[in-house]
């Protein structure tokens, strides 16, 4: 009988490492015929000193791999624990974008254009958002028609983001996202935990308009700032500065809007339940 015999039947049978040797030695000459009983008394008790040795080493590895186990198990125990009593990362955001620049005949209400006429391609021009719980709202813009390099920086940011909320995000915002990151090649999360103000007003209200602006100052605050087409048309094609100016901060009033209009909708809505993934 050899080591390494002792060791694959122990390894293979390890409720014999709780058994005496003796009973280790009996069962190894039972189910190995190579291994027969001994024949003088100094050979079983060689044989009975080696089986000593190598169960005593194996119940040592095996109360080792049970500690580094229970460790182990501890040890991502404090992370879930740490994990879901850490505060939600809640990320307000909204976007303006650029309409499509088109050639076109005439003007009129019933028009119909196909993609052929499309000369530029409508894209974001501002991207503002506020993580809850923070005063700075953030922005960020096209470099004078392209948003490849926004998009680069906020794809990180709404990544990070263990919730999103936006005004008919879900539909528009969303989806705008995704369709100029897929244009850049840009990375972006198939899916968020998204919660969308408008569906919010749909489901469980009745108010006389699901509009940001209306909802505001239905609910006693400010609406939102007034704007005009022109101030499109200046940059985008006339790149202006003072209009871009102009964008953004009607692009930021749109995000404190949004979150009050969100914290005084969520009281009274049946709260969203996310799986979140432990990194």
């Amino acid at each position: 009988m050899t080591k390494t015999t002792i060791e694959e039947f122990l390894i293979s049978r390890q409720g014999y490492l709780k058994k005496s040797f003796t009973e280790v030695a009996k069962a190894i000459w039972k189910n190995s015929p190579k291994h027969t009983k001994p024949k003088t008394n100094k050979e079983l008790e060689k044989e009975l000193k080696l089986i000593k040795e190598v169960q005593a080493n194996l119940r040592k590895a095996k109360a080792i791999e049970t500690e580094v186990v229970d460790n182990q198990i501890v040890d991502i125990y404090k992370k879930i624990i740490d994990f879901k009593n850490k505060p939600i990362k809640r990320l307000f955001f909204d976007i303006e974008t650029s309409p499509n620049v088109v050639f076109s005949w005439r003007i009129g209400n019933k028009i119909n254009l196909s993609h052929d006429n499309i000369i530029s391609e409508r894209a974001i021009i501002c991207i503002c958002y506020k993580w809850e719980g923070q005063e700075k709202v953030h922005s960020l813009e096209w470099n004078k028609g392209c948003d490849k390099e926004m998009l680069q920086k906020f794809s990180k940011v709404i990544d990070s983001a263990d919730e999103i909320v936006g005004q008919n995000s879900d539909k528009f915002d969303v989806k705008w996202l995704r369709t100029r990151c897929i244009l850049h090649n840009i990375p972006i999360s198939p899916k968020f935990n998204s919660i969308d103000t408008l569906k919010m007003a749909r489901q469980g209200f009745n108010f006389n308009s699901n509009k940001l602006d209306y909802m505001s100052k239905f609910l006693g605050r400010e609406g939102k700032t007034e704007t005009s087409y022109d101030l499109w048309k200046d940059i985008c094609l006339k790149n202006s500065k003072e209009a871009m100016t102009k964008m953004v901060n009607y692009c930021k009033n749109d995000i404190m809007i949004l979150e009050q209009v969100y914290n005084k909708l969520k009281p009274f809505c049946p709260e969203k339940r996310y799986k979140y993934v432990l990194k």
